[in-house]
C-alpha cells in the first residue's frame, strides 16, 4: 500500500487520495471494485441541485459501472447519516435522463469517513439498499452502498484490507 497522511487533516486526506493508484487502492480494499477511472474529482457537485439540497462530494470518480463517492466529515454532526444518505441518494437520482428511467446505468457507493468518532462506536456501519425477504435472504436487485468508517474504532474484529487505511 502507498503512503498517505493521515485520514483526520481534510486538506490532506483530499490531496492523498485524489492521486489515482491511492483512490483505487482505497475503492479496491474496500468495495473489492477495480475502478477504470483517469481522474478523481474533488469538491464536486451536479450542475442542478437534486432535490433542495446541493449536495457537494469531497472526492468523486466513476468509471462505465460504477459511480464512487469519499467523504471525509471532521464534525461531529447529530444528522451526518442521513445528510451522506442525502448526498448518496442525489447521486442515483442525478442519472436519471427522463422521468420514466429508474434503473441507474452506475452503481453508486458512497464512503464517509468520520474522524471524529460517532455515538454508536462502530468501526464500519452501512446502509444497503438491497432488498431482504423476511428471513434475511437478498434478492440481489440493488448494489448501491453506503459504507460509515471511524477509524477511531478500528479493533481486531475490523476486516483486515480495512485495518491499514484506517490506521492511516
Amino acid at each position: 500500500m502507498k503512503q498517505v497522511a493521515s485520514l483526520r487533516y481534510g486538506v490532506i486526506f483530499k490531496k492523498a487520495f485524489s492521486d489515482l493508484e491511492v483512490f483505487k487502492g482505497f475503492v479496491r480494499d474496500f468495495l473489492a471494485i477495480n475502478l477504470e477511472i483517469e481522474r478523481v474529482e474533488t469538491e464536486k457537485s451536479f450542475s442542478e441541485p437534486v432535490g433542495k439540497v446541493a449536495s457537494r462530494y469531497d472526492l468523486f470518480a466513476e468509471d462505465t459501472k460504477n459511480r464512487v463517492i469519499v467523504d471525509i466529515q471532521h464534525v461531529r454532526h447529530p444528522d451526518h447519516y442521513n445528510r451522506f444518505l442525502h448526498y448518496h441518494c442525489a447521486a442515483i437520482l442525478e442519472q436519471a435522463a427522463s422521468f420514466n428511467e429508474y434503473m441507474p446505468p452506475l452503481t453508486v457507493f458512497t464512503l464517509v469517513v468520520l474522524t471524529s468518532g460517532d455515538k454508536h462506536q462502530q468501526d464500519i456501519s452501512v446502509i444497503d439498499f438491497d432488498p431482504k425477504t423476511l428471513a434475511g435472504k437478498p434478492l440481489h436487485e440493488i448494489a448501491h452502498k453506503v459504507f460509515y468508517i471511524c477509524p477511531k474504532y478500528l479493533n481486531e474484529t475490523t476486516p483486515q484490507p480495512f485495518q491499514e487505511w484506517m490506521r492511516a
